[in-house]
């Protein structure tokens, strides 16, 4: 069966190769425990412990679902979005793949392709866009002629759908334009953090057919959990890029305090363009690319009527063969409190997706904060 499922994604999706090994990257956090009610880790090149940011209770419930998913690489990374403070940073692999570019960015890119068309004022949520093919790649026939299949701007980012980004990246923007946003959104080089990490790395192509197929999320680069972390959180803030903290101020005590004071690094989308993304992505959650990983068993909706913006994406590929999964997102989107993202590197045999990973860290998140027998988040 399952082996079936992985059939039908590879069908449905791009065949991207990978190296067969990451860039090179700072050796990251390591040897991570929790002693007097806070997290301390080694980071970087020193082997000595120091404090870090982390919510312990958050910490260990993000390690357990990674180790549940069975992936042989994956990540979660969660940040609080009005200061920057990085509540998880977990990794399964034999690297610290929080801040590692390993994954393609995948349909995460079509968030870069949506800002670039937003900002440059050729699309509303209300443009109409006809497209045609696009399902598993894009071929130089898809982006011609008027498309068999019509919807609006503001469907297709939760809808994931490809031939429409493929069509109005090669109509109205350049190789430059995607370049210049994914830097300002994370997805291009280094993200502002007070440790050192690897750079994730945009390759947009300059022909014609090379930058549609890029606009789409097809052959866009490689992406750290933590850029992805950066680009929801960025837009969380209505486009202010706040810098990303790992480290504990010295003198910090146990508890919700351990964050040095709010810093931003400039902006990084005009605030009415991120407010537009975060209608958009709350389409993938409501009817979109993960409306189902949203819906209990019994049909209510997880985390009740509470708004997530989200952003999914998939691609198989790699040398071993990996099926990427992606979930990047930030809740509540009408009043942001946390982003999270997740990144699995599945085997073929696998066992669940980024989408529900994340949806389940979510619900642990803020059902610490409902009433009743769990304790309250202070």
């Amino acid at each position: 069966m399952r082996s079936r499922l992985y059939l039908a994604l590879a069908a449905a999706a791009a065949l991207w190769i990978a190296p067969a090994t990451a860039s090179p990257a700072p050796p990251g956090v390591r040897k991570l425990h929790v002693e007097g009610g806070a997290v301390h880790a080694a980071v970087g090149a020193s082997s000595k412990q120091v404090r870090l940011t982390l919510d312990p209770d958050l910490q260990r419930a993000a390690e357990r679902l990674l180790a549940r998913s069975g992936a042989p690489e994956g990540a979660i990374v969660a940040s609080d979005v009005r200061t920057g403070r990085i509540l998880v940073w977990a990794s399964r692999g034999k690297r610290d793949y929080v801040a590692t570019p390993l994954a393609p960015s995948a349909s995460l890119f079509k968030i870069v392709t949506a800002a670039a068309l937003l900002e440059a004022g050729k699309v509303n949520v209300a443009t109409p866009v006809c497209y045609t093919g696009g399902m598993s790649a894009i071929t130089a026939r898809d982006l011609q002629g008027r498309g068999a299949t019509c919807t609006v701007f503001g469907e297709a980012l939760g809808r994931s759908i490809n031939g429409v980004f493929a069509r109005l990246a090669g109509q109205h923007l350049t190789a430059a334009d995607l370049r210049r946003k994914a830097r300002d959104l994370g997805f291009d080089g280094e993200v502002p953090i007070d440790v050192p990490v690897a750079p994730s790395a945009a390759q947009i192509p300059d022909d014609a057919l090379g930058l549609a197929r890029a606009g789409a999320g097809f052959w866009s680069g490689r992406l750290s959990p933590l850029g992805a972390l950066f680009a929801m959180q960025t837009i969380a803030n209505d486009g202010e890029r706040v810098r990303l903290s790992l480290l504990a101020p010295p003198g910090a005590q146990a508890g919700g305090d351990a964050a040095a004071p709010r810093s931003t690094d400039g902006r990084g989308l005009r605030p009415e363009v991120a407010r537009t993304l975060r209608s958009m992505l709350e389409v993938t959650t409501r009817r979109g690319t993960c409306a189902k990983a949203f819906r209990k068993p019994d049909g209510t909706r997880a985390l009740g009527t509470m708004p997530v913006a989200a952003k999914t994406g998939t691609l198989v590929g790699g040398n071993p063969s990996r099926m990427f999964s992606w979930f990047a997102s930030f809740a509540p989107s009408d009043r942001p409190e946390i982003a999270v993202s997740v990144m699995l590197a599945n085997d073929i045999a696998w066992r669940t997706k980024a989408n529900l990973v994340g949806r389940e860290l979510l619900e642990i998140y803020f059902g610490r904060k409902r009433p009743g027998p769990v304790a309250r988040r202070r």
